[in-house]
C-alpha cells in the first residue's frame, strides 16, 4: 500500500523538475532558488524511494524467517507429539507390575526389556534431534533479533518436558533391570522347590502304595502261623514308623512352597495332601490288619481252631473274594459258609 501510494506522487515530482526546467529555459529571474529547491525535492524523492525499497526488503526477509520458524515449529510439533508418546508409553511399561509363576515367564519379560533397551540409542537421537529443531529456531530468533510472540502454535510440548520425561525412562531403566533380576532369582528359587517337593514326592508316593499293596497281600496269603503274620505285619509297621521323618521332610518342603506362593508343580501329579490321605490310610490299615490278626489269634486260641482249620476257612474265604478286597456281600458270604460245610438252610 505505502509503495502503490509512493508511485502515485512520482508523476507530482516529475511534473516539479520539468517547471523547473522550463522556468529555466524563460530566464526567470530566480532560477537559482528554484533549482535548488527542485533539487531538494528530488533529493529527498530519491531518499525516500531507498528507504523504501529497504524497508521492503527488510519486511521481505522477516517474512521469509517467519516462514522458515513456522516451519520448523511444524516440524518440531509433528516429531515431538509421537516421541512424547513412546515416552509415556516407556514409563508406564517401565513401572508396569508384574505377575509370573515360571522362569520361562520372566525370561519373556527380560528379552522384551533387553529388545526395548537396544531401543535407547536410537530414541536418544530422535530426542536430539527434536531438541536440535528447537535450538535452530531460538538461534535464528537470536541471530536475526525476530520478534516472536507466544509459543509454538502446534503444540503445547516443550523442550524441557522432553528432557524431563527422558531422564524419567533413563532413571526407571535401571530399576526394571533390578525389578527383572530379582524375581528371576525368586522364580529360581521357586523351581528348585518345586523339583525338591517331587523328587521326594515321587518317591514317597509309590512307596505308600506298594506298603498298602503288601500289607493287604500278606493279610490274605496263607503263608506260615498267623503268629508268623504277626511278625511280619509288626516289622511292616516299625518300617512305616521309621519312614516318618521322610514325610516329616516332604511336610517342610511344602511348607517353603506354601510361603513361597507357588501354587502349580508340573514335575509331579502328587500333592501333600494325596501325601497325608496315603500316609494315615497306610497307618490306619497296617494297624487294623495286626489287630485282625490278633483277634484271629485270640479266636483260635479260644475256639481250639487248629492252623489247618484256619487255612481251610482263609482258602474258601480268598477263593470268594474275587476282588481281592477283603470284603464279601452277603451271597458271596453265604456261598463261601456253604462251600465250608454249613447249613445255612431254616429249619
Amino acid at each position: 500500500a505505502f509503495e502503490s501510494d509512493l508511485a502515485a506522487h512520482q508523476d507530482r515530482v516529475e511534473q516539479i523538475a520539468a517547471i523547473a526546467q522550463e522556468l529555466n529555459e524563460l530566464d526567470y529571474y530566480d532560477s537559482p532558488s528554484v533549482n535548488a529547491r527542485c533539487q531538494r525535492i528530488c533529493d529527498q524523492w530519491d531518499s525516500l524511494g531507498a528507504l523504501s525499497q529497504k524497508r521492503n526488503e527488510a519486511l521481505q526477509r522477516t517474512e521469509k524467517l517467519l516462514e522458515t520458524i513456522d516451519q520448523l515449529y511444524l516440524e518440531f510439533a509433528k516429531r515431538a507429539a509421537p516421541f512424547n508418546n513412546w515416552m509415556e508409553g516407556a514409563m508406564e511399561d517401565l513401572q508396569d507390575t508384574f505377575i509370573v509363576h515360571t522362569i520361562e515367564e520372566i525370561q519373556g519379560l527380560s528379552t522384551a526389556h533387553e529388545q526395548f533397551k537396544a531401543t535407547l540409542p536410537e530414541a536418544d537421537k530422535e530426542r536430539m534431534a527434536i531438541l536440535g529443531i528447537h535450538n535452530e529456531i531460538a538461534k535464528i530468533v537470536q541471530t536475526y533479533h525476530v520478534n516472536m510472540a507466544g509459543t509454538n502454535p502446534y503444540t503445547t510440548i516443550n523442550p524441557q518436558e522432553i528432557n524431563a520425561k527422558w531422564d524419567k525412562v533413563r532413571q526407571l531403566v535401571p530399576q526394571r533391570d533390578q525389578a527383572l533380576i530379582e524375581e528371576h532369582a525368586r522364580q529360581q528359587n521357586n523351581e528348585r522347590l518345586r523339583r525338591q517337593f517331587a523328587t521326594q514326592a515321587n518317591i514317597i508316593g509309590p512307596w505308600i502304595q506298594n506298603k498298602m499293596q503288601e500289607i493287604g497281600r500278606i493279610s490274605i496269603e496263607m503263608h506260615g502261623t498267623l503268629e508268623d503274620q504277626l511278625t511280619h505285619l509288626r516289622q511292616y509297621e516299625k518300617s512305616i514308623v521309621n519312614y516318618k521323618p521322610k514325610i516329616d521332610q516332604l511336610e517342610g518342603d511344602h511348607q517353603l512352597i506354601q510361603e513361597a506362593l507357588i501354587f502349580d508343580n508340573k514335575h509331579t501329579n502328587y500333592t501333600m495332601e494325596h501325601i497325608r490321605v496315603g500316609w494315615e490310610q497306610l497307618l490306619t490299615t497296617i494297624a487294623r490288619t495286626i489287630n485282625e490278626i490278633e483277634n484271629q489269634i485270640l479266636t483260635r486260641d479260644a475256639k481250639g481252631i487248629s492252623q489247618e482249620q484256619l487255612n481251610e476257612f482263609r482258602a474258601s474265604f480268598n477263593h470268594f473274594d474275587r476282588k481281592r478286597t477283603g470284603i464279601m456281600d452277603a451271597d458271596d458270604f453265604k456261598t463261601c459258609l456253604i462251600s465250608m460245610g454249613y447249613n445255612l438252610v431254616k429249619p
